[in-house]
């Protein structure tokens, strides 16, 4: 796949799971009662627009990320069917289905790959795939074939199928597979992986299925492991290596794309990833991102004094100036970084 592709790519899954993020917020004020003013995909000017009753739908010409734009935020604080003329309950549902809406996602990305393909992390010692002139491929292993035995010793799990195949020393293996529910032998000469120096032959497995009950909730547990992560990484922001291991558009489209060559499956798998992210990122209690706006809400209701809307204004277009040149700054080492500066 060459790199226009993996661009293309790139910036299709980011506007997805953008528009995913803004149809949050926009189906949640939609239910409370909130006006929407516009829903754009897109950043800079307009090459498409269409106003459907109280709502301007947009397309910007930068096709990444987006915003939707509700009534009252921003000024007009009276509007009886603006933002602040809600309820407390109200606000805090349309402010949070935004993330909320790419915590969803991913469950429901996770859920397609566990009962679909299997959980890449639960091997079994079924063949997922063959690489292509390998010895495995060679000798006629073929994807869903199960290995049952290896020279003579019984195979119960991936780990021990691995277990024998490196400590082989390149000498010939006797693999059994099961296929159709009939035996079949292979004898296979192991190869030397140069990047890992260990000994393959070719093969990777197929991982755990689920019924789709089980892969809801495989999925939603891998969600919840993966947000605890995220918490977890926050202090390691503030050091060297958390600094640089920071991407911003730029950069997740690049490794958006990368992961596109490695396959539809693996695509997926880190589409659920960024979905998580993005949602993750933006409840950072910074101003401008969806957190602060959650954190405000959170001192109204413990104090019962909510900050006046014209100061909450004020501190989240502060925060979006200063938001915005910190994603220029990070996009500038993203492409030092894409051209190996």
């Amino acid at each position: 796949m060459n790199i226009f592709w993996k661009i293309v790519i790139g910036i299709f899954v980011i506007g997805i799971l953008a528009l995913v993020h803004e149809l949050g917020h926009f189906t949640a004020a939609k239910l409370s009662g909130i006006a929407v003013e516009e829903l754009s995909i897109g950043f800079g000017p307009t090459i498409w627009q269409k106003k459907i009753k109280e709502t301007v739908y947009k397309v910007g010409v930068l096709p990444i990320l987006g915003y939707a734009k509700i009534k009252g935020m921003e000024g007009d604080f009276d509007a009886p069917d603006g933002y602040y003329s809600k309820g407390l309950w109200a606000r805090f549902f349309t402010i949070f289905m935004g993330p909320g809406m790419n915590f969803i996602t991913a469950i429901v990305i996770f859920t397609i790959v566990f009962s679909t393909f299997g959980n890449p992390f639960m091997p079994t010692t079924t063949v997922g795939a063959v690489i292509e002139n390998a010895p495995a491929y060679t000798a006629g292993i073929k994807p869903g074939d199960k290995i049952i035995e290896i020279n003579g010793e019984q195979i119960k799990t991936w780990d021990e199928l691995v277990k024998i195949i490196h400590s082989s020393n390149g000498n010939p293996v006797e693999v059994i597979a099961e296929r159709n529910g009939k035996k079949l032998t292979f004898n296979i000469k192991p190869i030397k992986d140069k990047t890992n120096n260990v000994w393959i032959i070719g093969i990777s497995p197929k991982g755990q299925r689920y019924s789709p009950f089980e892969a809801l909730w495989q999925g939603t547990v891998w969600t919840g492991k993966l947000l605890y992560k995220m918490f977890v990484f926050i202090p390691m922001l503030f050091t060297r290596q958390g600094i640089s291991s920071v991407a911003g558009p730029i950069g997740i489209i690049t490794i958006t794309g990368q992961a596109a060559s490695g396959g539809f499956l693996n695509l997926l798998w880190f589409s659920a990833y960024i979905s998580i992210a993005l949602g993750f990122t933006n409840l950072l209690p910074i101003p401008a991102l969806d957190g602060s706006w959650l954190v405000l809400l959170l001192w109204e209701a413990i104090t019962h004094k909510p900050v006046p809307p014209e100061k909450q204004a004020a501190v989240q277009g502060a925060g979006f100036v200063i938001l915005l040149g910190l994603m220029v700054l990070i996009s500038i080492h993203d492409i030092m970084r894409l051209f190996g500066k």
